[in-house]
């Protein structure tokens, strides 16, 4: 497939995401009432966390694995099976915690709680990242693009009363098992035959070489969840509304940046072990969309505090300066994209790249607290605390690119760090093996010494 296409596929799946809930919001807000409706966008964060977990950045590691060796099909059916043992082992931790936890610390009964597992089994059953890093997404979006149209009709024409929530979560958490259905022909090509030398070295492996995606998937989330809690603790709830606003004007961009760096990355990591200077070219053009970043920019400072006085009103003008200040991140984020996500993730500094992530988060906590305490409007701070974090990031991760991305030119990327490098490990084995069977991760490591 072709990086237009694969691009294309990548938005219709993401706009699919991103539109289906906004349709269904004002019919269920109506419907299933203030407090019901409460109830049911708890469960579904609930579902989403839980989701994050079991997912375990695998998204990252196991596509990129997957993307540099795509034409070998038993290290691809190997990885499969790797990764979907492992994830389904962490699926019964978390429902067994979270069981545990239904109806106390959290605010779900236990049969609710049981249907907000149905996001992260569907995550299991439906791989997108593997269709992403085999750049077949276009089969991915077709199949979430039913499984969305499905819960849609099922949503509006099934759930009628409060009475219903539960049925609401279900309907909505089950997405995941609809697309997986509709992929299953792609899932049978791969195969089932690495489900046999699955053992408890090659979860540990796997566990191992994906925490560093996991940790960068689960600060990403407290990067996106936290804000909000953090304006209302130091301003109020009107405060708290207002950073609410803004921040959803520049979520709206961070969708084009996912389906950017879902694109490049299966390419990149390919070239990464193949090709690295093919790879450092792509990287480089990919910088073009720089300009993308900063035309998101100029809307949201120019034009973006006219929409909101039309569709909010007067009363919520207070949005105003706070979207004007967080104009920034947008074209922050896309240089990010290419020179942390697209870069460091895939040639060999993926180490650097979670700590990076962290002290970030760091940053943020740090500058948030200091400028809150110190500005009168504390939904601002947060606002600079933001930049600050995206700033740090561009700035290490840039120092990267430009110091040692010309040295890696001539030579082979590493898949990342220590045992990381999971498919070339794999595919000398498959090499070695005379059947072409794909043996245990501890015999790899003792053909690889």
């Amino acid at each position: 497939m072709s990086l237009r296409k694969q691009a294309a596929s990548l938005a219709i799946m993401h706009a699919a995401d991103v539109l289906q809930p906004l349709l269904i919001l004002p019919y269920a807000g109506r419907v299933l009432g203030p407090l019901h409706f409460g109830q049911y966008a708890y469960a579904l964060s609930v579902g989403w966390l839980a989701a994050t977990i079991v997912d375990y950045g695998f998204h990252w590691t196991a596509q990129r694995a997957v993307a540099s060796a795509r034409h070998e099909p038993a290290v691809i059916a190997a990885l499969f099976a790797e990764v979907t043992v492992t994830k389904a082992m962490l699926c019964c931790v978390v429902m067994l915690v979270g069981f545990t936890a239904a109806g106390g610390f959290l605010a779900v009964s236990k049969p609710v709680f049981f249907c907000t597992m149905l996001t992260p089994i569907g995550g299991i059953l439906f791989p997108t990242w593997l269709f992403i890093a085999l750049e077949r997404a276009w089969e991915a979006a077709v199949a979430v693009l039913i499984g969305r149209c499905l819960a849609l009709v099922c949503f509006l024409t099934m759930v009628t009363s409060s009475a219903e929530t539960g049925l609401a979560v279900a309907i909505q958490s089950s997405i995941g098992f609809v697309a997986a259905l509709v992929s299953l022909p792609v899932i049978l090509s791969v195969g089932f035959g690495g489900f046999r030398a699955v053992t408890p070295s090659t979860v540990g492996m796997q566990l191992r070489s994906g925490w560093r995606g996991f940790l960068f998937a689960l600060v990403e989330r407290i990067l996106v969840a936290l804000p909000v809690p953090l304006v209302e603790h130091f301003a109020g709830y009107v405060a708290a509304g207002n950073y609410s606003i803004a921040e959803k004007f520049v979520n709206a961009t961070r969708p084009f940046f996912r389906a950017m760096w879902e694109t490049l990355l299966p390419r990149v990591a390919y070239c990464a072990r193949h090709d690295p200077q093919a790879g450092l070219v792509l990287i480089r053009r990919s910088l073009l969309t720089l300009v993308v970043g900063a035309a998101f920019s100029l809307f949201l400072f120019f034009l973006a505090p006219y929409v909101i006085v039309l569709l909010f009103g007067e009363s919520f003008s207070g949005a105003i300066p706070i979207v004007r200040v967080m104009s920034i991140i947008p074209v922050l984020i896309n240089a990010n994209t290419c020179t942390s996500n697209l870069y460091m993730f895939t040639y060999g500094h993926e180490r650097a790249w979670a700590s990076l992530n962290v002290v970030g988060m760091l940053i943020f906590l740090g500058v948030a607290y200091l400028l809150c305490r110190q500005l009168a409007n504390p939904a601002v701070a947060v606002a600079i605390a933001l930049i600050a974090r995206e700033c740090v990031v561009l700035v290490v991760s840039a120092g990267f690119f430009f110091t040692f991305g010309s040295t890696r030119a001539g030579s082979p990327a590493t898949q990342g760090d220590g045992e990381a490098r999971t498919s070339d490990l794999a595919a000398r084995s498959v090499l070695a093996s005379p059947a072409g069977a794909v043996p245990s991760w501890r015999r790899q490591l003792r053909l690889k010494r």
